[in-house]
């Protein structure tokens, strides 16, 4: 169980590449988060919102890259679960009066436009957003399509990819161009890849979904938890046939 008196510490971060940072996951259900900085208008559009104590980290870190959280336009997520969502409620207090836009695949938005904490953590494991110090209610959030193009600026042109299997609204960000994949709980580094044994989650769909971005080029691997890679495809690729051995067993 989380203890009560947890409190979040400054999220290591680092450059990944131009106008791209990654911010590493704090202890305790987080994920780790990224930014992408319009170097033309000075916003930033952050990839995923954490577990809601880890969000004055977050600040933290960012400071020390020169970065304003208070330019945070866009929040765009990979998925509905309680670490990489729960951020959101804690941002949108901070931003009462300009609120960033909040987008996700249709089935992560529903879930959060309905504001169901059942749905969004794993209460059954006794596990409350209250203990996060968070108070979930509906939040306003726009639906990504699939192949729908995510433009950050004149340098980032992002495509939505559905990518289901850990979750019901899994989906990944990948931009072609710069070969980068931000693919949430799907894969992970060295071989790893997302559970697929809560709610919504399907061992067959995670197969299929990691089969199709091992089609991919990826340099920069940037998932949701663990470490980071420049190693992309190579990574993925071991992933699949990690899963693969596993499925076979089912």
């Amino acid at each position: 169980m989380i203890p009560l008196n947890f409190k979040s510490t400054e999220k290591v971060g680092r450059k990944v590449t131009n106008d791209l940072y990654c911010f590493f996951e704090n202890p305790m259900l987080d994920c780790n988060q990224y930014i992408v900085s319009d170097k033309n208008s000075g916003d930033l559009t952050l990839f995923d919102a954490g577990n809601g104590l880890s969000l004055e980290g977050l600040f933290q870190g960012m400071k020390k890259l020169n970065l304003d959280y208070r330019k945070i336009s866009k929040v765009f997520l990979t998925h509905e679960h309680v670490d990489h969502v729960l951020g959101l409620y804690p941002l949108m207090e901070k931003f009462l009066e300009n609120p960033p836009d909040i987008l996700a695949y249709i089935e992560t938005a529903n879930i959060l436009n309905e504001g169901k904490e059942s749905k969004i953590l794993p209460t059954n494991l006794g596990i409350t957003a209250s203990m996060l110090g968070v108070n979930i209610k509906p939040l306003d959030v726009k639906p990504l399509s699939n192949g729908e193009n995510i433009i950050i600026g004149t340098d980032f042109r992002f495509e939505v990819l559905f990518t289901p299997g850990h979750s019901q609204g899994s989906i990944c960000f990948y931009e072609p161009e710069k070969r980068i994949l931000i693919p949430g709980d799907l894969v992970f580094i060295g071989g790893s890849f997302g559970r697929y044994d809560f709610p919504g989650g399907s061992l067959k769909k995670l197969i299929e979904s990691i089969k199709f971005v091992s089609d991919l080029d990826v340099k920069y691997l940037l998932p949701g938890h663990m470490g980071i890679s420049d190693e992309g495809t190579r990574n993925i690729q071991e992933s699949f046939r990690m899963v693969q051995s596993f499925g076979s067993f089912f």
